[in-house]
């Protein structure tokens, strides 16, 4: 498959260079952590903004992507965990905890894995559910575009082949 990834544009050099590595990717996010991709430019183009020129210029990267055996989900509920759900959408679940010394408070999370022996699937996709969106993000912008999403776990399913830069008009 080719995917679309946007990226603020001054991290284009180094995610050329070391490629998209879901390892440095946050755990909020909504289907858990790791590379989110769409098929739709308009929905990467989203995430593609630099904090200090909101309006200007922005990155797209064309990314070969290896989807593998794909978990598909409709359902809007946060997931978590580092590693895809496997067949039956069961997830690795995230505790927080929180600890307060000397006024300095510290957040440490611990992931526990699945219970169940299901084969393990090495990407997701999420389809918006009829008549809704894609989910509520800082830019609102994106609540007007619904479109697929596909999340890879691993550095090793994505290449960024191509880099797109794009001019406001």
């Amino acid at each position: 498959f080719y995917l679309f990834h946007g990226v603020p544009r001054d991290v284009v050099k180094f995610v050329t260079r070391a490629g998209l590595d879901s390892r440095l990717a946050a755990n909020d996010n909504y289907y858990g952590s790791g590379v989110y991709l769409a098929d739709d430019p308009e929905k990467a183009v989203v995430y593609a903004n630099n904090a200090s020129d909101p309006k200007g210029p922005r990155t797209l990267l064309l990314v070969r992507v290896v989807l593998g055996h794909a978990h598909l989900t409709s359902e809007m509920e946060k997931q978590v965990g580092r590693r895809a759900p496997c067949v039956e959408g069961h997830h690795d679940t995230v505790k927080l905890e929180i600890r307060r010394e000397n006024g300095v408070e510290e957040v440490k999370e611990q992931i526990s894995p699945r219970a169940c022996m299901h084969v393990e699937c090495h990407s997701m996709i999420a389809n918006p559910p009829e008549g809704r969106v894609s989910r509520s993000t800082k830019q609102p912008q994106v609540d007007n575009i619904p479109c697929r999403e596909f999340l890879v776990y691993s550095h090793t399913q994505c290449y960024p082949e191509y880099v797109i830069h794009l001019e406001p008009r």
